[in-house]
């Protein structure tokens, strides 16, 4: 095996892409390349839905919508080869034991979907897991770049992340990011402090709360009690009434109860001298009811002894209620509230007392801790504008051998505000014309300079992309000629450092790659379907010479398709 050939067995790659009842697509099995592969076919053809697959597969949210008509789910499987990449195949398996899935087998991932109508399931290695996961595994798997990426590439913030990308400083940026959110902590620390620190009228206010509370003297379920207290004095008159009452009707009266139950323990006395068991039996239950009316006649004698008259008392009970019930309102609804409130306020207070020396602490913390940010911040920095030197300068090379000869590319690295960024705003400047002068990249109007600029960016970063596979959904639209030809010899390249999938409209670009897809769009039995062809090379050739414009018939054409193919191919 041949150095080339050691390189490309190290290639991770999706080797193996299933669909079953997606859209068009009633079953297809998708074997790719390691290297470069394309994807063509008539528009509407169903090229897009194997991209949209993939993306599936990595954590993107379904749409119901796209089960095939007449069937109940769509199911979509990958086989990933992870090769000898022990770098990214520790990121994969411990992405998968955090998630508690076995690891890969034999450096294979195995990914799974099914989307049904009321919902779907994904699986990892035959386990069950979540969309999350799908997307963490795509973050470090697959890059997906599509003709809406353009438009992200114009934003200062995307610059930047590519700069970051391309100098490898990710690591650095995310240690930044993080000294930046503590210092966020600690200011939002300080603003609480702030907000609820003393101030005259506060701690004001919490002694006059406290002092209410306390002068009070209360004590737990004290409204309870003097509640009943109140009630029975409350209707003291009427309690008397029924007491004595009641006292005359049991040994008061002429016919009282206690008087008529004697009288009725003597017959029993007299018929036990009779009867000895049934009068003993008797004699003993009537004393103990003589003993229980005893009993009831002292509660009663206690009870209308202690029930309270007296005016003032019931004044003074009335107004200790009116307190209790006020304070209970503002103090938390029951006195065991008030006076955990009252608690609290003393463990304030004396808080208040070390306040300015706990804020104090928090500044120099804040100090400290923006120190620490400010390093970290202007070492990234200083690495950003060393690399943004190089990054300008191979993106202006591939410029040139897409098209613009003399052409101007700058990227600014300007001071900006701190921020989980760091301290630096990027902006990329374009000329596309000499003489013109740069500008900033989002003035470009038009959109087949901003595709190659984006083509530019992303074969110069795939040198330092660590994702091993990469998808364009037909990101060179807008381009065509000799242009279109060496986007077709640069995809192709980038075959030999990374998996490249690439959907193409252009024969130029098609011709670039190692192993040619054509989808084409067939009605069976009345139901149109997507199919996907392996081309061998005279197929490949009949394809160009469709996409060039001709049905296959010209052998002019079919030679200028194969002379593309081996002009790439050199």
């Amino acid at each position: 095996m041949d150095r080339r050939n050691n390189k490309l067995a190290a290639i991770i790659m999706l080797a193996t892409l299933n669909i079953d009842n997606l859209a068009l697509i009633e079953s297809l099995e998708i074997n790719f390349s390691r290297r470069t592969n394309v994807v063509t076919g008539e528009t509407g053809a169903g090229k897009s839905i194997i991209i949209g697959a993939v993306q599936l597969l990595l954590g993107q949210r379904a749409d119901r919508s796209l089960v095939r008509a007449g069937a109940d789910s769509c199911r979509i499987s990958a086989v990933i080869e992870l090769g000898n990449n022990i770098t990214l195949l520790g990121e994969v398996n411990e992405r998968l034991e955090h998630a508690g899935v076995t690891p890969c087998d034999e450096g294979q991932l195995i990914i799974a979907r099914t989307i049904a109508a009321k919902g779907g399931k994904c699986f990892v290695n035959s386990a069950p897991v979540t969309l999350q996961l799908l997307a963490d595994l795509g973050a470090v798997l697959v890059d997906v770049h599509g003709p809406y990426d353009h438009q992200s590439l114009l934003r200062p913030r995307k610059q930047l992340q590519v700069l970051d990308a391309f100098a490898g400083l990710a690591a650095q940026q995310q240690v930044c990011a993080e000294r930046f959110e503590a210092v966020q902590h600690i200011d939002n620390q300080i603003a609480d402090a702030d907000a609820d620190g003393p101030t005259p009228d506060k701690v004001e206010i919490l002694k006059f709360q406290i002092n209410e509370i306390r002068s009070a003297n209360l004590e737990p379920d004290e409204d309870e009690t003097l509640t009943s207290r109140h009630a029975r004095s409350a209707n003291s008159k009427h309690i008397l009434e029924i007491l004595e009452a009641a006292r005359h009707c049991m040994t008061d009266s002429d016919n009282a109860v206690a008087d008529q139950l004697a009288g009725l323990l003597r017959q029993m006395h007299e018929l036990e001298s009779i009867d000895a068991t049934a009068g003993g039996t008797f004699v003993e239950l009537l004393e103990q009811i003589v003993a229980d009316l005893q009993t009831l006649t002292d509660e009663i004698n206690s009870l209308a002894e202690n029930v309270e008259i007296d005016p003032r008392e019931f004044a003074a009970m009335e107004d200790r209620l009116g307190l209790l019930q006020r304070l209970k309102r503002k103090y938390g609804g029951s006195i065991t509230e008030a006076l955990a409130f009252a608690d609290r306020i003393e463990e304030m207070l004396n808080s208040f007392e070390n306040f300015a020396a706990w804020r104090e602490e928090l500044l120099q913390n804040r100090a400290e801790a923006e120190a620490e940010f400010l390093k970290h911040a202007r070492a990234l920095s200083r690495k950003r504008r060393r690399a943004a030197t190089k990054l300008a300068k191979a993106i202006t090379e591939k410029l040139c051998s897409l098209g613009f000869s003399d052409c101007g590319f700058e990227i600014v690295v300007e001071d900006a505000e701190p921020s989980t960024a760091g301290i630096d705003r990027v902006e990329f400047l374009f000329s596309p014309n000499p003489g013109e002068g740069t500008k900033p990249l989002r003035q470009i109007a038009s959109s087949g300079e901003i595709s190659r600029v984006m083509l530019a960016v992303k074969t110069v970063l795939a040198s330092a992309d660590r994702v091993p596979i990469l998808i364009f959904d037909e990101i060179d639209a807008n381009i065509g000629g000799s242009v279109a030809a060496q986007v077709g010899t640069e995809l192709r390249e980038l075959g030999d450092k990374h998996q490249v999938i690439c959907i193409t409209h252009l024969p130029q670009v098609a011709a670039g790659g190692h192993r040619h897809f054509r989808v084409e769009k067939k009605v069976r039995n009345k139901r149109t379907t997507a199919t996907l062809t392996a081309l061998d090379d005279e197929a490949r050739r009949l394809e160009l010479a469709r996409m060039l414009g001709d049905g296959g018939n010209s052998e002019v054409v079919l030679e200028h398709a194969a002379e593309l193919i081996n002009k790439t191919a050199r």
